[in-house]
């Protein structure tokens, strides 16, 4: 299938990134979706397909550019739900306004014990494998992969990375992959997890089973080697989410980031850049993936420099700095204390003295004050566009939290 949709111009200000991107940035891309990467019996079509989105001309004059480096995104969902539709998100306009071919994949789901480790890792491995053969002839360059997850899609991803038998099994030389990028992933060291009280784990159980040796082999941690070269990473943290009180949303918040600490350390041991963005106080599991794309949206402005920077070493042939960046994300101009408590003062008057409403009546955007309403959709927790009480107490305690 088919479609076109319209885009928009991105300038590029930075000579050399100029010249690196030196072509005109595209009106319009076309979309071909629920392309089939592999067929085994019994799995349902999609589960093992791919969409992707390449740039067309501008007009009938221009030319379309070709070789353009490839981003394959892995979506999230806990290794047990969600899709590889990005259609409609922001994401497929940035980056194909800045000058890449861009991937989405689907693979196999975790549900009854069917389909544990290894059949997702091995369904994206098969992706890129896709691109590796293809991609050439849809104006990427198979030779400047870009691998990028969220969640679950983060694991995967960052195991592509570290485990270099997963895409030599596929014919796809590890070299060919020039970068990764993390949102939110939700597993690196799975024995640390497994081995753990967190109560979250669950979900691990019902993708990777209860084998020590299956946690060590789906374990990032546990790939990374000294004689195997690792490919930049970025990892961006957020503030998990279900916060039951401050006092354990400060530990989650503590243990969230030592275990991606864990995971950097063990990378710069072995000579891998890592950049790491603590954006704990600015977005939240989901908001990360939901605002990825937007305008304004300081993880993503950080992600597409980040990409661009390997861009201009791999097409100089210069080797990339080892030495990762720090970048801690803040509310700008906005007093944590202040926002949460005028949160606090909507919904209680909103709840209590507003006669002609039920105590369960969610809160809709409209109803938010001007200055609270433009971070309605990373309190929206569960996306149904109001805000309950939970998500309100939710938004709240990390407001208020320090």
């Amino acid at each position: 299938m088919t479609t076109f949709k319209n885009g928009l111009r991105a300038i590029i200000s930075s000579s050399v990134l100029a010249s690196v991107f030196a072509f005109n940035i595209l009106a319009e891309y076309d979309t071909t979706t629920d392309l089939r990467f592999r067929e085994l019996p019994g799995i349902e079509a999609s589960q093992q397909s791919l969409d992707y989105f390449r740039p067309l001309a501008a007009d009938d004059e221009a030319d379309v550019p070709t070789n353009l480096p490839v981003i394959l995104y892995v979506h999230g969902g806990r290794w047990m739900t969600g899709d590889k539709d990005i259609d409609e998100s922001p994401i497929v306009d940035h980056f194909i306004d800045n000058g890449f071919v861009v991937v989405s994949t689907n693979y196999r789901l975790s549900e009854d014990g069917r389909n544990q480790h290894p059949a997702q890792i091995e369904d994206v491995a098969d992706a890129v494998g896709w691109i590796s053969d293809n991609i050439r002839y849809r104006n990427g360059n198979p030779r400047a992969i870009y691998l990028m997850g969220h969640g679950a899609g983060a694991h995967l991803v960052a195991l592509l990375a570290t485990d270099h038998s997963r895409l030599i099994d596929v014919g796809v030389r590890p070299v060919d992959v020039k970068g990764v990028i993390l949102l939110e992933p939700l597993a690196l060291d799975l024995v640390a997890i497994m081995q753990s009280s967190d109560s979250r784990k669950g979900f691990h159980e019902a993708a990777f089973g209860d084998n020590l040796e299956v946690w060590q082999d789906a374990s990032p941690f546990f790939h990374i080697r000294e004689d195997f070269p690792i490919v930049p990473h970025l990892i961006v943290a957020a503030c998990p989410v279900a916060w039951p009180s401050p006092e354990h949303l400060n530990q989650l918040k503590t243990n969230h980031w030592a275990a991606i600490e864990h995971y950097s350390d063990k990378l710069r041991e072995n000579k891998v850049r890592v950049d790491l963005v603590n954006a704990m106080q600015t977005h939240s599991f989901r908001s990360v993936d939901r605002d990825f794309g937007t305008t304004g949206d300081q993880p993503t402005q950080i992600v597409l420099d980040f990409i661009k920077e390997l861009e201009a070493h791999r097409i100089e042939r210069e080797p990339v700095p080892t030495e990762g960046v720090l970048h801690t994300l803040t509310l700008e101009s906005v007093d944590q204390k202040k926002v949460a408590e005028e949160l606090g003062s909507v919904a209680f008057d909103l709840w209590n003295f507003d006669q002609s409403r039920a105590p369960d009546t969610p809160i809709t955007l409209e109803e938010l004050p001007e200055n609270l309403s433009k971070d309605f959709v990373s309190w929206d927790i569960n996306e149904d566009d109001t805000l309950d009480r939970t998500e309100i107490q939710a938004a709240f305690e990390a407001l208020f939290n320090e």
